[in-house]
């Protein structure tokens, strides 16, 4: 956001103005014998001074402009970074990053040997990706290795369409600013969904933090996955330090993935007989050891960041209370691309009838799909709108009375829900009003699915508040750039169940 401007006027008369007013304060008292002389002596230079001041204020009153009382909100996005954490100088991208020969047939000749690499594939919806790839690249930094970005697929949601991540963030931004190294597999290997123009390449991957084993895009790059379970040493040995020491220690970790591969009478893939290319199963919900020791899960939102009570809750900075490591070292500095926020904003102005997006906003995301039966009785299993409201009206009663309640809902259909979240007077966003579908695939062809995704959570981070559904992804990103991009205050509404 863009900073106060100063008023016209002599910046050496202000500093002088302010260090008077420092020593009249704090500078101590002035001896009483000395008064009457000081006023004596001071009458000529009051007089040039009353002159000084009229000129000023002529001065000032040609040059003044009206000073708004808060600065205009005219960007959007992630924080600006301090010069200190600023990357100057180029930065290495798939062109040095990988060999001449990439994209090649085979990934083992597009890296390049005296790097080291780190990927996993891709799973779950557009967010859980998200989530993922932003794991990818915080686990990548800190072990000193090049991440390789899944492609995303996702059939559930978006049909049979594929896309990097890169058709909806701005990477070259981020790679630019913060320095950080990573290729997309399309760089590596490019896709092959019928298996023609490629090799066939084996790829071994430990067990990831959590469960989900399978993949969505590896074979479209003609990649045959092998999924190791291979464990790791310590008390927490899916946390983010587990997998850096299991990383390190690599004449460990060769050796027993070698003794389990004869245990296990199974064919050790290439990639897992030296360290050049880690792969995991995904790293989902990748967090410190402190966060398991506490019992905190991502699903927890801000509850699970800091538990204790007392000013600790106060000095302990958002990024070291335990859960999301990813978002705050990687994930809060990628930025939309300026083409979904393009449409975005148009979409904001559009439904609320304004040339320009509101300072104060509440933002809200009923997430409703497959929510709807996604509980123990198979029904009922979304939150009623009234349970969003008390929360929306909590923070209104401390929000400027200007401020707009902005909608978002995967909801189109259930006319009975609509008109109640209307009824509200809350401004919600209809995509199929605003036909963002037709904008969308006139620029995004068989991805407008994707698009439309990224355009609701650019949305959602506009507000200076924001009001969520527990358990949803897209909420829970959402409540993050709300945060750490606006510091606003969140809420999640628990589902029944």
């Amino acid at each position: 956001m863009t900073r106060y401007a100063p008023l016209a006027g002599s910046p050496d008369i202000e500093l002088n103005a302010a260090g008077t007013e420092a020593r009249l304060a704090g500078g101590g008292p002035m001896r009483t014998e000395t008064r009457p002389r000081a006023r004596e002596r001071s009458r000529h230079p009051l007089v040039l001074a009353g002159v000084v001041i009229v000129l000023l204020v002529v001065y000032s009153g040609w040059n003044w402009r009206p000073h708004p009382p808060h600065p205009p909100r005219e960007f959007y996005g992630p924080p600006t970074l301090p010069p200190h954490l600023r990357h100057d100088g180029p930065v290495p991208g798939p062109a040095s990053l990988l060999t001449s020969a990439a994209p090649a047939k085979s990934y083992h000749k597009a890296l390049r040997p005296d790097l080291r690499y780190l990927t996993l594939d891709s799973w779950s919806g557009w967010t859980g990706q998200v989530f993922t790839a932003f794991s990818l690249m915080y686990l990548a930094h800190l072990t000193q290795r090049i991440a390789i970005i899944p492609s995303f697929r996702d059939w559930d949601h978006y049909g049979d369409s594929m896309i990097t991540l890169d058709l909806l963030y701005d990477m070259e931004k981020f790679r630019r600013e913060r320095g950080a190294l990573f290729v997309n597999w399309d760089d590596v290997k490019p896709l092959d969904r019928r298996h023609r123009n490629t090799d066939r390449d084996d790829i071994g991957c430990y067990m990831g933090p959590n469960p989900f084993e399978g993949g969505r895009s590896f074979d479209e790059h003609n990649l045959d996955q092998t999924i190791w379970h291979v464990k790791r040493h310590g008390p927490f040995p899916e946390s983010a330090e587990a997998f850096v020491l299991w990383d390190f220690d690599e004449a460990t970790r060769l050796k027993e993935t070698k003794e389990y591969a004869e245990r296990e009478k199974r064919k050790l893939p290439a990639n897992m007989e030296d360290s050049r290319l880690l792969c995991y199963s995904n790293l989902w919900d990748l967090s410190h050891a402190g966060a398991q020791a506490t019992g905190w899960t991502w699903s927890e939102d801000f509850a699970g960041l800091q538990r204790e009570s007392g000013e600790m809750t106060e000095l302990l900075a958002p990024n070291a209370r335990g859960t999301h490591p990813e978002w705050y070292a990687i994930g809060q500095y990628i930025d939309f691309t300026p083409t979904i926020w393009d449409i975005a904003i148009s979409c904001v102005k559009r439904t609320l009838r304004t040339k320009s997006v509101p300072k104060h906003l509440i933002t809200v995301h009923l997430r409703r799909g497959d929510f709807k039966t996604w509980c123990s009785s198979g029904k009922d299993c979304t939150p009623a709108v009234d349970r969003y409201a008390e929360h929306v009206n909590s923070l209104l009663s401390d929000s400027p009375r200007d401020t707009k309640v902005l909608v978002t809902t995967d909801e189109q259909d259930d006319l009975e829900f609509l008109t109640s979240v209307d009824k509200l007077g809350w401004y919600r966003i209809d995509h199929r009003r605003l036909n963002t579908r037709g904008v969308l695939e006139a620029e995004y062809k068989d991805a407008a699915a994707w698009a439309d995704a990224a355009v609701d959570q650019a949305i959602l981070s506009l507000g200076m508040h924001f009001v969520g559904t527990s358990g949803s992804q897209v909420s829970i990103i959402s409540e993050l750039r709300v945060a750490s991009w606006n510091g606003g205050e969140t809420r999640m509404v628990q589902r029944p169940g």
